[in-house]
């Protein structure tokens, strides 16, 4: 009978033991945990607002491109202006009245 005690007890006392231990060790880590984490966050911010000035350098250089592209795609003759239906316009002059 008083060996099933005794064992109890003995687990109930290593239980609380590694449980203090644990905490104790968990909190002397903590302001590492801390500073490693505040740390990851700001290298994150970092790297977004990297990523993100270089895809609006991109997205501007790749815009100037293609409008650049497009201003040569819309040089035509004078020829295919007038092979479609033309609108007569009157023009008068208002300043001269």
């Amino acid at each position: 009978m008083m060996n099933k005690e005794f064992k109890r007890y003995i687990y109930i006392a290593g239980t609380i033991c590694v449980i203090f231990l644990a905490g104790a060790l968990f909190l002397h880590l903590l302001p590492f945990l801390l500073m490693l984490g505040v740390i990851a966050y700001i290298g994150i911010r970092i790297n977004r607002f990297i990523k993100k000035k270089k895809a609006e350098k991109s997205n501007s250089q790749s815009q100037y491109n293609h409008n650049y592209k497009d201003e040569n795609n819309y040089e035509t003759s004078p020829e295919e202006y007038t092979t479609g239906e033309v609108i007569d316009v009157e023009y008068e002059d208002v300043d001269n009245k």
